[in-house]
């Protein structure tokens, strides 16, 4: 073999080593770029990905938060309706038990109540409060408290009677004001008045 074609075959398997190194070369610089665009595309879709679900966090707060504001307004607004259902039930009752007072029924009422003081209070002296629209029951209360004090009480509105015997210790109050307020607490407890 001649010098030429010995230098041409050496020339020749350096281009091709050359060629075959520089296509390796390439080929991991292509595979090493797609890994980090496969990389960089990964942690840009996680990134996003906490970024959303950071958003949508932050938004169902902010609805949460509302709902509740929301609710809280409309149990008061349930709160302050029941309270003037109430309120316009217990004045039409008050009413009806201030019309109560003008009857015979009422007298009745008043002498049970009477007896009743009576049977707790024995012989005891006992000072007995009324309403200042039943000074003429002083005479009913007279016949079964001989020796009692009978005050108008400006804190009685409706009617009834409250009773002090001191030297037993018994205080009662069997007022029709007193009765409509435990009516009052009654139906509140009991007929779905509260908000919960």
């Amino acid at each position: 073999m001649n010098e030429k074609t010995k230098e041409s075959k050496f020339l020749d398997a350096i281009n091709k080593y050359a060629e075959q190194q520089k296509a390796q070369i390439t080929q991991e610089i292509e595979d090493y770029k797609n890994t980090k665009i496969e990389q960089a595309t990964e942690q840009g879709l996680q990134d996003a990905y906490d970024l959303i679900r950071e958003d949508i966090s932050r938004r169902k707060a902010v609805i949460v938060n509302d709902l509740a504001k929301k609710e809280l307004a409309l149990r008061n607004e349930l709160f302050i309706e029941r309270q003037t259902l109430a309120d316009k039930v217990f004045d039409e009752a008050k009413q009806k038990l201030v019309a109560f007072t003008k009857t015979d029924d009422y007298n009745r009422f008043l002498g049970r109540s009477l007896a009743e003081i009576k049977v707790k209070c024995g012989t005891a002296r006992c000072d007995i409060a009324i309403a200042p629209s039943d000074e003429d029951k002083r005479g009913l209360i007279a016949d079964v408290f001989p020796d009692a004090q009978i005050t108008a009480d400006p804190h009685i509105l409706i009617g009834g009677v409250k009773a002090n015997c001191p030297e037993l210790g018994i205080l009662m109050d069997d007022t029709l004001d007193s009765r409509l307020e435990e009516q009052r607490v009654w139906f509140i407890e009991t007929c779905s008045m509260k908000v919960v």
